[in-house]
């Protein structure tokens, strides 16, 4: 494949001086040197610009047998690529989870590539849309915002992406404006259906026949077997660990994903109640869990910010029945808390347009969140708490805060540990580090050879938490 070099993304100036104030922040730079947090931090900017080099897929091995599931994968992939006029991508096994399948692409740096060279006709994409065509997606209708004034059904057309938003929905001439380039497709629908005769279009646009960014087409895909998910949300999971008969908690719970995957480590046994605030977000929970044949899964739309009540008697080990929230204290065996946060760790972005404000002031409310927890959660049981950014005081910082606020709380280790320990920068200790679990992001495309699928992620958190018995609260 051909060689993109992407921009690095793009923030608005105050919350790039603050992010880069974190990374080289002085506790950081006297613990482990500038040049290491010079590091982190220009390998996070170039890494963000970039999709993950490898597609991870969950395998719902509760009701399928995950080497049938790869080889119908398999059978998919070939057919898929063949339109491509190229071999298939590998489907593998990861080697540290029994439930995960990888996806390797053989597009990446220090393979063998084939170039891609640009049609002369062009079509102009949103940033939404061309951020899905990174990872495998074909180009819909509603993501297009030009094309050339002559394309029809059935050209050969080079699909660009718009970087600063610029580009006016319907432009005749050519654009001008910053653009990166996706790759070649066949066109599916001419510019007069998409800017001329149908002002509401549907549908697919452009295939994409040869993508820079080589990902598999995944949607709608074996969907009552597998689950498209990023690797350090499968980790999550395991970590949590959760068994059957539990009472587990799922705090922040659409669209799912992580959700399903704890209704399967249970065995489908015992009571799983997942919260989310919208409603049209946790009918995503719903739809998924029936796709994948899971019913221990109770799904409500309410604030967990205000999910215990103290007024409650509190309910024994032996009792099964759970209903809607609120819940007594020391309720739940396993809560998972994967926190709104900043989302500073999704791959790839292009330009991000988070306020500073907004940044801000996602410690303040992830500590209501683990507020209520921390009440929910019975003596012995177990916390995880996750994000998917990249900031200190989202993560480590939240760390501090927990263990400082709740002496109740003691940090676990965790198993399987895939990512990098926790960064410096806080007051935290060596010994806390190598407890929490980081993935901060590399790009296999900017590097000399392939990287590791445990490496070339999404920037993503983990922290595990067991609450103390009384008796070792008291003593």
């Amino acid at each position: 494949m051909a060689s993109v070099m992407l921009p690095e993304v793009t923030f608005q100036l105050d919350v790039k001086e603050h992010l880069e104030k974190c990374f080289l922040n002085e506790k950081a730079i006297a613990q482990v040197g500038e040049d290491v947090c010079k590091e982190r931090w220009t390998n996070l900017l170039t890494a963000l610009s970039y999709p993950p080099a490898c597609t991870v897929l969950r395998v719902s091995t509760l009701h399928h047998s995950k080497e049938d599931t790869k080889q119908y994968l398999s059978q998919v992939l070939h057919q898929q690529y063949s339109l491509k006029d190229r071999p298939p991508a590998d489907v593998n096994d990861h080697t540290n989870l029994d439930d995960t399948v990888v996806i390797s692409s053989s597009s990446v740096a220090g393979t063998s590539r084939i170039p891609v060279i640009p049609s002369s006709k062009q079509v102009i994409v949103d940033r939404q849309c061309g951020l899905a065509v990174m990872r495998g997606a074909d180009i819909y209708a509603p993501g297009v915002l030009a094309a050339s004034i002559d394309m029809v059904e059935g050209d050969n057309v080079s699909v660009y992406v718009d970087v600063n938003g610029l580009c006016r929905r319907g432009l005749t001439k050519p654009f001008d404006g910053a653009k990166v380039f996706l790759g070649n497709g066949h066109v599916v629908m001419s510019r007069r259906e998409l800017f001329v005769t149908n002002s509401e279009p549907r549908g697919v646009a452009v295939r994409l026949c040869e993508p820079v960014f080589d990902c598999p087409s995944l949607n709608g895909i074996l969907t009552d077997r597998l689950f498209l998910q990023n690797l350090p949300s499968i980790v999550v999971g395991h970590v949590l660990n959760p068994v059957a008969g539990n009472r587990v908690l799922d705090m922040c719970a659409a669209p799912g994903g992580k959700t399903t995957h704890l209704a399967s480590l249970m065995k489908d046994q015992g009571v799983l109640i997942a919260l989310d605030k919208s409603q049209n977000k946790l009918n995503k929970v719903k739809q998924n869990a029936r796709r994948l044949g899971l019913s221990c899964i109770q799904a409500f739309s309410y604030d967990s910010t205000k999910a215990c009540s103290r007024d409650m008697v509190k309910l024994s080990n032996h009792d099964t029945e759970i209903n809607a929230p609120p819940y007594p204290p020391e309720t739940f065996d396993c809560i998972l808390l994967d926190a709104p946060c900043s989302g500073l760790g999704q791959r790839p972005q292009i330009c991000n347009q988070l306020q500073l404000s907004e940044l801000k002031s996602y410690p303040a409310y992830q500590r209501k969140f683990l507020t209520t927890a921390v009440e929910l959660l019975r003596p012995g049981g177990t916390l995880v708490y996750s994000t998917c950014t990249v900031t200190l005081a989202e993560n480590e910082g939240m760390v501090e805060w927990i263990l400082n606020t709740f002496p109740q709380l003691a940090l676990s280790q965790q198993i399987p540990h895939l990512g990098g320990c926790g960064f410096e920068g806080t007051d935290l200790d060596v010994q806390h580090l190598s407890k929490l679990q980081r993935f901060h992001p590399v790009t296999s495309y900017t590097s000399a050879s392939p990287t590791h699928c445990n490496l070339d992620t999404i920037g993503f958190f983990i922290a595990k938490f067991i609450k103390r018995m009384e008796c070792e609260q008291t003593g």
